[in-house]
């Protein structure tokens, strides 16, 4: 039976913060995964000609400061977040934004200023309000037209992967306040890259693969983590997976953990021999299961020119998403390599693409925040703004200091 100080259960960017950090204030760390591989929802897809593309976490924004500070302390490239992209309406793949989509952001930009603690907003009376509402109920007080509000489903399907009934109004304006909304950056060689640095620096020889934790006993004297086939006693865990990912492994005593809404689906990279036409306006289908296209791939990369990525809050069959692509670019002609779906939600290690604040979720994001015993939650579900890398980063170190502060 191995000894440790602590024990941090998940190799992705909130669990490998964690682990850097309380191993620089001089803590014995294992850090336990049960993928082949480190980094989580942080996954970069290499096709066989050299093109890349991020299949899970993606966008730097200029706010991300996390994010930017490992990049510089690795020696990071960074690239221009831009490129083609189409928001899917009703079919109708939008490259421009029309005029409903001005009048929801002067709609939403009215959701600013009216929280007065972005810190703890569980202490703040008008953020409880808004978190009994849900975005549906923020489009009937809004006074969205039919339009207005197929746009703004769409982009609530899009950016947080629920549908508007699962988000909360609250959820809203925390964005609209904590978020600038202007993806500014991607890491050049793909995220992935961040988090192997991240696991290069913390050691090889501190991370164990490939070993999915079944039980955490845990009480005053510590914490024992079993695997199929290790067992480690420690101080304390770290638990730093998916909430759908824990409800896989025993906790003993059971510890009742709040859960939050979590978004479904994830992208399908489709590798194509060129770009679509963005000078070739708005494109119609009868109907498309994807909210979001775009173009993936670096312009400077090897190979050839595109990866155009379909953004789902729902898995979809991947002919489903093959034909209405072919549909609304036709230009693209046919695939010229194999596609990679990454549905997220449908894989056990995650569950979900990443977390969504939803109604009467409020509570339960203060609860998570807080230890249960010698047990410590990380992960971007655990954070204010969450859904990013940067929130999973802010998470990890958010908790090592929680952790080393005693």
């Amino acid at each position: 039976m191995e000894r440790r100080d602590t024990v941090v259960i998940g190799a992705g960017a909130a669990g490998l913060m964690a682990a850097l950090e309380l191993t620089a204030a001089g803590h014995d760390v294992q850090v336990i995964e049960a993928r082949q591989r480190v980094g989580g929802r942080a996954r970069t897809v290499r096709f066989p000609d050299g093109r890349l593309a991020n299949a899970g976490a993606e966008w730097v924004n200029p706010e991300h400061r996390e994010v930017l500070g490992l990049a510089e302390r690795y020696g990071l490239g960074l690239r221009s977040g831009g490129g083609f992209e189409a928001l899917v309406v009703d079919g109708r793949a939008h490259v421009e934004e029309p005029g409903d989509a001005e009048r929801v952001a002067e709609a939403l930009e009215g959701l600013e200023g009216r929280l007065s603690d972005l810190e703890h907003p569980w202490d703040d009376p008008v953020a409880r309000g808004m978190d009994r509402r849900s975005a549906t109920d923020w489009m009937d007080s809004a006074g969205l037209s039919p339009s207005e509000c197929a746009w703004t489903t769409a982009h609530i399907r899009a950016e947080y992967m629920v549908e508007p009934e699962e988000l909360s109004e609250l959820a809203l304006a925390l964005g609209e306040e904590l978020d600038s909304g202007e993806t500014a950056y991607r890491i050049a060689g793909g995220t992935a890259e961040l988090t192997d640095a991240m696991a290069r620096e913390l050691g090889q020889d501190r991370i164990r693969r490939a070993d999915p934790v079944r039980t955490v006993e845990h009480g005053r004297d510590g914490v024992v983590v079993r695997t199929d086939r290790h067992t480690v006693t420690a101080d304390r865990a770290v638990i730093a997976v998916p909430l759908p990912a824990l409800e896989r492994i025993t906790l003993d005593p059971v510890v009742s953990v709040p859960s939050v809404h979590q978004g479904r689906g994830g992208k399908l990279l489709v590798p194509y021999a060129q770009r679509p036409d963005a000078g070739a306006g708005d494109r119609r289908v009868d109907h498309a299961g994807f909210q979001h296209v775009y173009d993936n791939a670096p312009e400077d990369q090897p190979g050839l020119p595109g990866i155009l990525t379909a953004y789902a809050y729902r898995p979809l069959p991947e002919q489903e998403v093959l034909d209405t692509v072919g549909a609304l670019f036709p230009e693209l002609g046919t695939p010229d390599g194999d596609p990679v779906a990454a549905w997220w939600s449908e894989e056990p290690e995650s569950g979900c693409t990443y977390s969504a604040l939803g109604p009467g979720d409020l509570d339960s994001l203060r609860r998570l925040r807080e230890p249960f015993g010698r047990l410590y939650l990380a992960g971007e579900h655990t954070e204010i703004i969450c859904g990013y890398l940067e929130s999973a980063l802010r998470s990890g170190r958010r908790v090592a200091a929680r952790i080393t502060s005693g």
